[in-house]
């Protein structure tokens, strides 16, 4: 009785580490306004970050903006992220929508910044990984089944990473034009990464 206690102890943890994070741990998109008074420091080598030069995120805003708010720089699957979202910089430049991402920790950006093809800025107060911050417990995140299959496209993609770093605060992509967040992407998960298809779309929509 023990033993069949134990295993319908398990499956129902399993299954509930696998339900839609939007019912267990939240999925708010913060308002453009949010965003734009943002405190950020652009990072040109992770070993030497000046919190003192840190500016409004709307003074970086020269026009329509996508920001990748990046979970884990040293990580695989935010890797590939960042690689697949930069192979649109040329449709970004033609529609003259600038390209950067954020982090929340500097560790791994020098890494990160050959699979990016924008600035990287740090954001001491995760204020484009809130209001509602998002964070997946890391034994959740360890059981879901997209995790591994996240892991493996990244891998015969030709995708390298680590284990450094703080990986359970959740990122995302936002487009955000003035005063309107125009489209934006809630990462669910672990290499939940924003569908290019629609990233297209939303850029497209530009003249």
């Amino acid at each position: 009785m023990f033993g069949y206690g134990a295993l319908a102890a398990l499956g129902g943890v399993v299954i509930y580490a696998n339900l839609p994070t939007r019912l267990t741990i939240g999925a708010i998109a913060p308002t453009a306004s949010y965003l734009a008074s943002a405190k950020l420091v652009k990072i040109d080598d992770e070993k030497n970050v000046d919190k003192s030069k840190a500016v409004e995120a709307s003074t970086l805003f020269k026009g329509p903006t996508m920001v990748m708010a990046v979970r884990r720089p040293g990580c695989i699957l935010c890797r590939r992220e960042a690689a697949h979202l930069s192979e649109l910089k040329p449709l970004l430049d033609e529609k003259k929508i600038g390209l950067m991402a954020v982090v929340h920790e500097s560790k791994g950006v020098n890494e990160l910044k050959p699979y990016f093809k924008g600035d990287v800025y740090y954001d001491a107060e995760k204020s484009f990984y809130g209001p509602n911050q998002r964070w997946l417990p890391l034994w959740m995140g360890f059981l879901r089944v997209n995790t591994y299959l996240n892991v493996w496209r990244s891998k015969q993609e030709g995708f390298h990473g680590n284990m450094d770093g703080e990986g359970r605060l959740l990122g995302g992509v936002y487009l955000i034009d003035g005063d309107r967040l125009v489209w934006h992407h809630l990462e669910k998960e672990w290499g939940d990464a924003a569908n290019i298809d629609e990233v297209r779309d939303a850029i497209n929509k530009f003249k």
